[in-house]
């Protein structure tokens, strides 16, 4: 980067666009130059270098994706950032965008502080990332010690937790002397170039942008002495998976008061393009307040953050699997592209679990590989058969989320009024609040009913296949019983 004032290069073809953020960018103490389509930008990118390209994606002759997809066959993501411009109404433009490697994206009309503080935090960035790899002491995560400072402003006081994606500190926030929580990242440790800490810089950046009450706000992320470190919220009280393990089966109006609010934020986060690729019992929080609890979900981010670098360097978590087998959807498990609808597979299979007391697939908990193979080609017990009294809507709406085809199972916002339909229908009665929030329903919304014997059926496509047997028989199950209503805190029997 220069030394004197960061140079922006603004590529725009309507004048006035052009003409207001130059201006903007200058009062702010940027050097900027402007090219008013794809030909004149790349022109100028061959006679100057900027430190950093505001770039629109829509311009006649050459397009601004053509001008992005260009310049990386020449230039990585830490040696031009690029910011592309868009229209709200242009989301699939932003996801190839960020596809072909774009850093960051602002729409129009552009928010200018928002704006202003993306080019500084890529600027900032490179500047960490380039620090932390040639300047400053590496460390460990096991060189990480109560009164270590991390990045100038972060305290380590304790330990609180670790897992696969790294360990969690609780620190303190110097500046304002707030306690906060770090997760440091055990990818970004020793081996990690300059390269890989933009990203997980940029990747954190993008988790930052969910700010919902139900997933944890990530409030920060820093590099510091080679390690990428999470700043999050820090938060008090218990994991799904330490409730489970003391009661493994809920009642049902416990079950859905957990399940609404997260149905809440993945909506919110499939609105955003964002998959959270490992929702489990182990990263759903029941935060305890003052005011009650708030359910909170953990890692939005961290999973891609991970696996990207984990699939580049051949590296495993949880027997070979990225996420966790448990609840993996079956597309996953195949490799094929995925979208929110897997994160409702993994909702459903967690949904099953807390109603029944156990998976919905008859195999040992331990054994990663056979658990995928069911996940793939077995039907799932029936709700029924571990709770016979059970709500046939409700039964119906469990098992929609656990369909083989992603494209038959409902979205997040059209699961939880399928739940509040059958809550309403079956006499369980919620917290107030639980409902007033929960998520509209997209268009179309699933007749989970209807649909509930649909089966599907799943074609191998990855080394597990030499395991299987012929793909199983369909099996009919009696009719359902009749039932009474359960008591308020209580499971069916």
């Amino acid at each position: 980067m220069s030394q004197t004032k960061p140079h922006i290069l603004v590529v725009d073809d309507n004048p006035n666009n052009r003409d207001l953020i130059s201006r903007r960018l200058e009062r702010s103490g940027y050097r900027v130059s402007v090219a008013e389509d794809g030909s004149q930008a790349l022109d100028k990118l061959e006679r100057e270098d900027p430190d950093l390209v505001v770039l629109d994606v829509m311009m006649p002759g050459i397009s601004g994706t053509e001008v992005l997809r260009l310049v990386r066959k020449q230039k990585t993501q830490l040696q031009l950032p690029i910011i592309m411009a868009t229209a709200k109404d242009q989301s699939e433009d932003i996801v190839h965008a960020l596809d072909l490697g774009a850093n960051d994206y602002v729409t129009k009309p552009i928010d200018f502080p928002v704006l202003l503080a993306r080019i500084h935090s890529h600027i900032k960035a490179r500047q960490t990332a380039r620090a932390a790899s040639t300047g400053r002491q590496r460390l460990s995560l096991g060189e990480l010690k109560p009164g270590l400072v991390l990045d100038e402003k972060y305290r380590l006081e304790e330990e609180i937790g670790s897992g696969n994606f790294g360990t969690v500190f609780r620190a303190t926030h110097l500046s304002f002397q707030e306690p906060v929580a770090l997760k440091v990242l055990k990818t970004a440790v020793d081996d990690t170039d300059e390269e890989d800490l933009l990203r997980f810089r940029q990747e954190g950046a993008s988790a930052m942008r969910l700010q919902h009450p139900h997933a944890v706000s990530v409030m920060d992320f820093s590099v510091a002495h080679g390690l990428a470190v999470l700043v999050m919220e820090l938060l008090s009280g218990q994991s799904l998976d330490q409730l489970l393990k003391v009661q493994t089966r809920l009642a049902p109006n416990r079950a859905l008061e957990i399940i609404l609010p997260i149905c809440e934020v993945l909506s919110e986060a499939d609105n955003l393009g964002i998959v959270h690729r490992d929702i489990k019992p182990a990263n759903i929080f029941l935060h305890q307040t003052r005011r009650g609890e708030t359910v909170k979900v953990l890692d939005f981010g961290i999973a891609k953050i991970v696996g990207d670098a984990a699939g580049e360097r051949h590296l495993t978590l949880d027997e070979g699997i990225l996420g966790t087998p448990a609840y993996m959807s079956p597309e996953r498990l195949h490799g094929h592209a995925y979208d929110g609808k897997s994160d409702v597979y993994s909702l459903g299979v967690m949904l099953y679990q807390m109603l029944a007391g156990s998976l919905p697939f008859n195999v040992p908990s331990n054994d990663a590989m056979a658990i995928a193979v069911q996940h793939l080609t077995a039907a799932p017990i029936m709700l029924r058969e571990h709770l016979p009294a059970v709500p046939v809507v409700l039964e119906a709406v469990v098992m929609s989320t656990l369909k083989k085809d992603p494209g038959e199972r409902p979205s997040a916002g059209d699961l939880a009024a399928g739940l509040i339909e059958a809550i309403e229908s079956s006499g369980i009665h919620l917290r107030p609040d639980v409902i007033e929030t929960a998520p509209p329903p997209s268009a179309g919304i699933h007749d989970a009913t209807q649909r509930m014997d649909q089966r599907s059926t799943s074609r191998l496509s990855f080394d597990f296949s030499d395991l299987l047997d012929p793909p199983p028989c369909r099996v009919e199950h009696p009719p359902l019983p009749t039932f009474a209503p359960a008591r308020l805190g209580e499971p069916w029997a």
